[in-house]
């Protein structure tokens, strides 16, 4: 195939040696020679060199033997045309053409305008035309020389390959539309499969390939998730539509009879909360029982005042000649007195009426419209106001509909997703790793220039590039010199010898003349003996023995090279790496030596030394430490910046900078100096350092103009610096760094998929989305397709999840509500599949690395100790290293480091003599009374010996939980509003002294039980224990402080009562599951640690660059006409308002909090907007004044959000399984007790008598029947067709599909009837029920037929049973589904794991509600005050979401961890206090909440979201690759059992005349039936195999006695018979039901 050319010409551009050894290799010549020619050719041609391989290549493909011999039936592979085409399609050119071309088609895409390119007038519109033609031109071209290259049809032939079937398609569409266009049919759908062609892209781009095929290769595992969710959605969508169908469509009606005579104007029909009828007041019918009615709309309200006059008095002013409403004079007075007519109070008739909200799109009418809702609700995305409206409309309980479906559908499926991928992507990683690895051997069989051993990292890869190339042009130019000279070269440099010591490394040849450039590779060789040096390779073909090399290795004189010295210092354990010539080392000559002796000599001499000196210095440990410490403080320094900074403050940091800038410079130069130019380059870090110096320097030099650099940035990355010295970091980081390339690929894809998907959205809602703005005119929305930057943006804000619900409402509003699809699409595809992709990759990369660690770890601690004893060696037997020894002494003053030891040693004795001291003043009793608990009681107390008992008593820990629970409701209760001396107020002071008191009578017993300090067991040396002991001395001390009383101490009596909150965490110790998974946590805190770190080494780059970038710019007017206002003096003059938003970056901790709320995704479009609208400090922002900026967010966003949080699910995912470990000893050995348990029942099964061979003819058809695989394949269709009816029904639905809907159901529920009826006769009472599934159909049908007779007497009125309830059991005839489940391999492993994961999740589940439970305590503790109303105005709470009570604190919390809207719900709480309202008691406002909210709110939503949700990943991961070894061992079980059947039958059948036995009838019958067993469990594939094995069986057990004397009346059947019986069985497995018969 094409494929298969192009990767040949590929390897052939990658590594041109295997193809240049064949060709020069005559086969006369020996390997050896052939190879080294091979190796000359190398050096000659290397990668840097452009050499055209074409001719070789076509000696090796000229026959073609993989393509098709003859095409269209006419053309050979010699033939004209075909052989140009193949040429063509196997040299590498066309490829690159073809990259140019997609590249150049992305670009006409995207300058596409929808705004005018309605008709195409323009003369750009007709160039990009003309582009279009001529793109479309070549893809239909290069398809045609494709395809008589390779032929059409056929397995290996141009549409056997589906990239190729990808471009056949988008050639025929583009076909289709330029027929169309000549007929003047515009149809802008097939436009649109343009987008596609981009797609083309992938083929072309191996690494791409292969991440899409891996995408490709989970579908089937996606598929069996995709089933799944669509069964989620049915099931929520029938029951949605069933309870809420048109109830969104209630509002607020004027009176019946209401009328107004002719003058007035009347007020809208129902009432509007607000102009655009965006969020309307939904209201609960009589009938049902939701939380608004019409008695709640609020009063009419102008000017800040509440409206207080009625109809009587505007009739009554009429009557006078007035007019209606004081107002329409536009008089003051009547505004300040409210006088204005209260139009709300007449809306008091709730109705149906006849639009939903949000245009249309969020309603219940149908089930379409449902799933629309359901998907949003799974995306997180305002969900919570759709909740409400429900809420408001039917009933308070809904919102446990909405927790389910958030919990089964986000939680679950949307990890199950993120989960198949991760685990599928370690597997297709591993199998490209392995082709990899065969092509690279094969590729790199003889070439120097990579080594076998796996390749450095890409920097390490370019350098030696670089190096080789360089040499070779310094080799050349003194080859030119000589000739030019005419001079013959010298030996050691010419090409000649290197064959004869193949071994030796080409740079050591020219070690004396360049000590700098050499040292590149002699140090490399000698310090880092674990990164062969890339030309290592050859040394195993090395001719001279090794010892001859190690003898010759050493230079003459070690002083002479200072790199040599230092590499010696390094160690000898590299001797032998770099390998000289003999000849090189022994022809010194004379002249040689007597120039040395010169001054130049001497000079180079110190030079060297002085490198040496300089060398100990930049390596030794203070000196970097001093660096770190000079970086910290730098980093401190640009972090004080902030709005409105003093002068003085502006000029000190300018010192600063200037300070570090040369410090960093100096060890720039120290750095040059000591280890040359090349060894500097060789470290990646080295680079990055000196780049941010070169850039500071100029920065500097440029600042004397004035004005902001933009250069000032780049210091930022100093901080990064920080990274080099702590080591977990560095490793967290080489994670980042080995998933790079991958990671890299991704960002490719996700931008080509964000690209076609920009510009589908371009061609779809291009220019159609618009906002009436209050003067009347048409805005665009900000969220728009209008031009290719907004379409990128709106489709990457899509993907983060934030306030897409808009742009669907937009689009469906805009277009038609079949746009849904198109967002439905991008977010199945990008979030959930793309994402994932991500997220995999880091996880496999930490995986990867975790098996690393573990098997390394051992080998690495001894490494160390090798290499410290060598150092302490090499410092006696090396004479380099003692000049550097006495230099360091000499700037190291010796009594520094005598004091520090003495000092340490000092502390150390301190501690023993005091103890000693100590041990001598103790009293005798001390030490008798060593085991004696709190020195008070003896072991053999009776006190103590009853406190033991108590303890020890199994009841004691549940009663001890019984209280904790009891307390923890009380807490629940507590509430602020509670009046002082109320009955509550009362009942839980005084329930809070009962626990105390109970809690600390526990306390007292374990510590007089085990004794408090002293001994093992002792009670403060458990950590749960210290956190019981503390959390009753802050309840003794709160009791104390409030009988102290007063109002002195109320603020610490707050903090304790707060800290009485966190009694929950008891419950912790005295459940082991979640004991497990609280110290899983603890153990992952290091490693998250480590990834915070990391994160906040990225927040506070980004947060210092946000404060230079936006500080002081975030300011804006408030009132209500700000067009004119252009900065703040014109705010002021006009009274208005000039605040700032509560995001903003005028600071660093401000920044830190706005990022932290970008990081988060939820709310960071509309801080992007304020920073794009950011003019200048105290200018009035102006709408997308500075595009830009979106650089700054998106990066932040790419970075941080999606790439280094997704870290956490690595961290805490390869966490989890290191904690499994320890007990995956005991797992194995429990699964393996389990299989050998079910080994022998099915063996015992096989070789019992089923239980139906006693059955009457009659009962054994039923039971056959009951059995038949066809049975389950009707009942499943049945099933399909009956959800499908139910989902028909819809809002307003015609009379007739009512009834036929009504007799559809009478006939299902007869077919269950029937069914069950059945199944009870086959299989009797015990063993139906025995089976769970049975259970379920029959409380399925007893349920329908109760709804049905329900329905028919229509006694609903008289039973307080609400049909709707009886509909939904309707619902749960869905639940059969899961039947055919159990036959799905893939679904059911799927099933598994969900259902294995139950209990553990289970474990999270509790933490969860503690971690709520404890922080809605906190919440009412804390806000259970704050007000929301006309004059405060909250963004995020709203009646639904307070913390008034407990109850609403944890709906609201749980809001807050699915990450809706929670940044509103932290802004209403950092509500700063008004100056005058000091006063006022109502609006409850604490100075505090301005550091305590963030605190509380994102240390809720990173426990929350980033680690427990990440914590179930793993959890599910775990229990998929479980499930899947259980998949394996099943089968393996099966087979092992049908080998032993089959092996004892056909011993049994060599012995024919072994006594006659007898069978009965009904045992043959059953023995060759369809094999079901109980409930028809194990069928399928193996049904026809089990009924044989039944019947091998039986005819073993007829041969091997005599039979019962009770089946004497029964016909016997003969030995014979039943082999026959067998045979024939054999033949006729195919069919199930032939097989009953034949053998019945």
């Amino acid at each position: 195939s094409t494929e298969d050319l192009v990767s040949v010409a590929m390897i052939s551009e990658e590594c041109p040696v295997p193809l240049g050894s064949i060709s020069s290799a005559v086969p006369g010549q020996s390997e050896e020679y052939s190879s080294a020619q091979a190796d000359d050719i190398i050096e000659e041609v290397g990668p840097g060199d452009d050499v055209s391989i074409g001719s070789d290549l076509s000696t090796l493909v000229v026959p073609f033997p993989e393509l098709a011999p003859v095409v269209f039936f006419c053309l050979k592979q010699t033939t004209c045309p075909r052989n140009w085409c193949i040429r063509m399609v196997s040299s590498p050119y066309p490829l690159t053409h073809c990259i140019m071309v997609i590249l150049l088609n992305c670009v006409t895409l995207g300058m596409y305008q929808p705004c005018e390119n309605i008709d195409c007038t323009s003369d750009r519109c007709q160039i990009l035309q003309a582009f279009d033609a001529f793109i479309y031109i070549f893809f239909a071209l290069e398809m045609v020389v494709k395809m008589v290259a390779l032929g059409i049809f056929g397995r290996r032939c141009y549409l056997g390959d589906t990239w190729n079937r990808l471009d056949f398609f988008i050639v025929m569409a583009g076909m289709v539309e330029y027929s169309l266009d000549l007929q003047n049919i515009n149809l802008s759908a097939i436009r649109t499969v343009r987008v596609l062609r981009p797609l083309k892209a992938i083929n072309r781009v191996p690494s791409m390939r292969i991440l899409v095929n891996l995408l490709l290769d989970t579908l089937p595992m996606l598929g069996n998730v995709l089933l799944l969710c669509f069964f989620v959605f049915f099931i929520f969508g029938i029951i949605g539509v069933q309870l809420w169908a048109g109830l969104l469509r209630n509002r607020c009606y004027l009176e019946e009879n209401f009328t107004l005579s002719s003058g007035m104007t009347l007020p809208p029909p129902y009432y509007q909360p607000e102009e655009d009828d965006e969020r309307p007041f939904i209201c609960s019918l009589p009938s049902d029982n939701g939380i608004m009615s019409c008695s709640d709309v609020p009063a009419r309200r102008e000017g800040g005042r509440t409206c207080c006059l009625d109809r009587e008095d505007a009739l009554h002013r009429q009557a006078l000649g007035l007019s209606p409403e004081p107002l329409a004079n536009g008089s003051g007075a009547g505004e300040a007195m409210g006088l204005c007519i209260n139009w709300n109070q007449y809306y008091t008739r709730c109705h149906t009426g006849n639009s939903n909200p949000h245009k249309g799109a969020i309603n219940f009418d149908n089930i379409v419209y449902a799933w629309i809702v359901i998907f949003q609700v799974i995306t997180l995305e305002g969900w919570v106001e759709i909740m409400y409206y429900v809420m408001d409309a039917h009933s308070f309980y809904n919102f446990i509909y909405f927790i389910l479906l958030i919990i089964i559908g986000s939680f679950f499926m949307i990890n199950l997703c993120l989960v198949v991928i991760a685990t599928q992507f370690s597997e297709t990683k591993q199998r490209e790793h392995q082709l990899m690895q065969e092509q690279r051997a094969q590729c790199l069989s003889s070439s120097t220039l990579a080594s076998m051993t796996e390749p450095g990292d890409c920097y390490e890869e370019i350098f030696q590039l670089v190096c080789h190339v360089l040499r070779k042009a310094k080799r050349r130019s003194a080859a030119l010199y000589y000739t030019l000279r005419g001079k013959p070269p010298p030996a050691g440099g010419g090409r000649g010898n290197r064959r004869s010591g193949g071994g030796n490394v080409n740079g050591e040849r020219h070690h004396s003349r360049h000590p700098r450039y050499s040292g590149c590779l002699y140090f490399y060789l000698c310090i880092s003996p674990a990164t062969h040096c890339p030309h290592q390779s050859k040394q195993d073909h090395s001719s001279e023995p090794l010892s001859n090399s190690i003898s010759l290795s050493v230079p003459q004189n070690p002083e002479d090279c200072p790199i040599c010295a230092l590499s010696l210092k390094e160690g000898a354990r590299a001797v032998g790496d770099g390998v000289e010539d003999e000849e090189n080392s022994v022809k010194e000559t004379e002249g040689e030596k007597k120039r040395r002796r010169t001054c130049f000599g001497h000079c180079r001499d110190i030079w060297n030394d002085m490198r040496r000196k300089l060398w100990g210095i930049v390596e030794s440990k203070y000196f970097s430490r001093g660096i770190m410490i000079a970086i910290l403080i730098n980093t401190i320094s640009m972090g004080i910046e902030h709005h409105n900074q003093p002068e003085e403050l502006t000029n000190v940091l300018e010192i600063c900078n200037i300070v570090f800038t040369s410090m960093f410079t100096l060890e720039m130069i120290l750095k040059l100096t000591a280890f040359g130019f090349f060894e500097y380059l060789r470290n990646p870090y080295n680079i990055f350092d000196g780049i941010i110096v070169i850039i500071s320097v100029c920065e500097i030099i440029g600042q004397s103009d004035g004005g902001l650099s933009v250069l000032r940035t780049f210091r930022l990355l100093r901080v990064i610096k920080l990274v080099r010295f702590m080591p977990a970091l560095r490793r967290q980081l080489v994670v980042l760094m080995k998933t790079m390339d991958n990671v890299a690929t991704f960002c490719m894809l996700l931008m080509l998929f964000i690209f076609i998907f920009s510009i589908l959205g371009m061609h779809i809602f291009g220019c159609k989305f618009s906002l009436k703005t209050e003067a009347g005119d048409t805005v665009p929305d900000r969220k728009n397709f209008d031009s290719l930057l907004w379409a990128i943006v709106t489709v990457f804000q899509i993907l983060t999840q934030e306030d897409w619900n808009m742009v669907l409402y937009n689009g469906m509003a805009s277009t038609s509500p079949c746009a849904a699809l198109y967002f439905v699409a991008l977010m199945t595809f990008g979030n959930y599949v793309l994402f994932n992709l991500l997220v995999a990759i880091l996880v496999e990369g930490f995986q990867a690395e975790g098996d690393a660690n573990r098997s390394y770890s051992d080998d690495d601690r001894s490494s160390c100790n090798f290499e410290e004893n060598d150092k302490q060696k090499d410092s006696l037997h090396l004479s380099g290293i003692t000049g550097l020894y006495s230099f360091f002494c000499a700037i190291t003053p010796d009594f520094l480091l005598i004091d520090v030891c003495l000092y340490v040693y000092f502390l150390q004795s301190l501690c023993f003599r005091i103890q000693k001291m100590l041990e001598a003043y103790r009293p005798d009793w001390c030490e008798t009374r060593e085991d004696w608990s709190v020195f008070l009681f003896s072991p053999q107390n009776r006190f103590r010996q009853i406190c033991q008992s108590i303890i020890a008593h199994k009841l004691f820990d549940y009663v001890v939980l019984a209280f904790i629970f009891s307390n923890c409701i009380t807490v629940a209760l507590e509430r602020p509003k509670i009046l002082q001396g109320s009955l509550e107020r009362v009942f839980l002071t005084i329930s809070n002294y009962i626990f105390t008191a109970i809690f600390v009578g526990e306390m007292t017993l374990k510590v007089v039980s085990m004794g408090l300090y002293m001994g093992e067991q002792a009670y403060l040396r458990s950590s749960w224990n210290i956190l019981d002991g503390f959390l009753v001395f802050v309840s003794l001390i709160d009791i104390v402080v409030s009988m102290a009383g007063g109002a002195k101490i109320l603020g610490v009596l707050r903090v304790l009562r707060l800290l009485r909150t966190l009694r929950p965490l008891r419950v912790i110790s005295r459940a082991p599951g979640l004991k497990l998974v609280v110290e899983t946590l603890i153990t992952s805190l290091k490693p998250i640690g480590n990834i915070v770190l990391i994160c906040c080494a990225f927040f506070i780059i980004f947060g210092i660059l946000g404060v230079q970038l936006f500080k002081g710019k975030f300011f804006y007017c408030f009132g209500p006409d700000v067009k004119n206002i252009t900065n703040k003096s014109d705010c002021l003059q006009a009274n208005y308002k000039w605040v700032h938003h509560k995001y903003n970056f005028d600071n660093l901790g401000q920044a830190l909090m706005s990022l932290f709320v970008l990081a988060s995704k939820d709310g960071w479009v509309n801080i992007m907007y304020h920073g794009l609208d950011a003019v200048g400090v105290d200018q009035q922002p102006v709408t997308n004044n500075n595009p830009w900026m979106l650089l700054y967010f998106i990066s932040f966003l790419l970075i941080v959000s999606f790439f280094v949080l997704n870290m956490f699910v690595g961290v805490v995912v390869e966490n989890f399984h290191k904690c499994r470990q320890h007990q995956e000893v005991e797992e194995a050995k429990r699964r393996e007790e389990k299989r050998q348990r079910r080994m022998e029942k099915k063996r015992r099964k096989a070789h019992k008598l089923p239980y139906y061979a006693s059955y009457g003819h009659m009962r054994l058809m039923i039971h056959t029947l009951c059995t038949n695989h066809y049975l389950d394949l009707i009942i499943t269709f049945i099933i399909c067709i009956n959800v499908i009816t139910m989902s028909l029904e819809h809002y307003n639905q015609p009379h007739s599909l009512d009834l036929a809907l009504k007799y559809c159901n009478y006939f299902f529920t007869s077919t269950f009837v029937l069914e069950a009826v059945l199944k009870l006769i086959a299989f009797g009472v015990r063993r139906f029920f025995k089976d769970r599934w049975n259970q379920l159909d029959l409380a399925i049908v007893l349920l329908s037929v109760m709804g049905i007779t329900l329905e028919e007497i229509e006694i609903s009125a008289a039973l307080p049973i609400n049909p709707t309830i009886i509909r939904i059991m309707r619902v749960l005839r869905i639940a059969r589904v899961l039947k055919l489940l159990k036959m799905a391999t893939g679904m059911r492993a799927l099933l598994d794991t969900v259902v294995q994961a139950l209990p553990q999740v289970g474990n999270l589940g509790l933490l969860f509600m503690l971690l709520f439970f404890i922080y809605a305590a906190l919440g009412v503790e804390l806000f259970g005050e704050l007000v929301c109303n006309e004059d405060y105005p909250c963004e995020g709470m709203s009646r639904h979401a307070t913390f008034e009570n407990f109850g609403m604190a944890f709906l609201t919390l749980f809001q807050v961890s699915t990450g809706d809207n929670w940044n509103g719900i932290m802004k209403d709480t950092l509500r700063e206090c008004p100056p005058d309202h000091n006063t006022d008691v109502d609006y409850a406002c604490n100075p505090s909440l301005q550091f305590i909210s963030p605190m509380y709110f994102v240390s809720f939503v990173l426990t929350a979201q980033f680690v427990l949700i990440n914590v179930v990943v793993a959890v599910l991961m775990k229990h998929l690759d479980d499930s899947n070894k259980e998949a394996q061992e099943e089968a393996e079980m099966d087979a092992e059992i049908e080998l032993e059947l089959a092996q004892g039958t056909l011993c049994c059948m060599g012995a024919p005349g072994c006594g006659g036995g007898g069978v009965d009838k009904g045992l043959a019958a059953a023995g060759a039936g369809p094999g079901g067993t109980a409930g028809g469990k194990e069928r399928g594939g193996a049904r026809g195999e089990m009924g044989l094995r039944k019947m091998r069986h039986t005819a073993a057990t007829a041969h091997q006695g005599p039979y019962n004397s009770q089946d004497s009346s029964r016909t016997l059947y003969s030995p014979a018979q039943v082999s026959l019986c067998i045979c024939v069985c054999q033949r006729q497995r195919e069919s199930v039901l032939e097989d009953s018969l034949v053998c019945g």
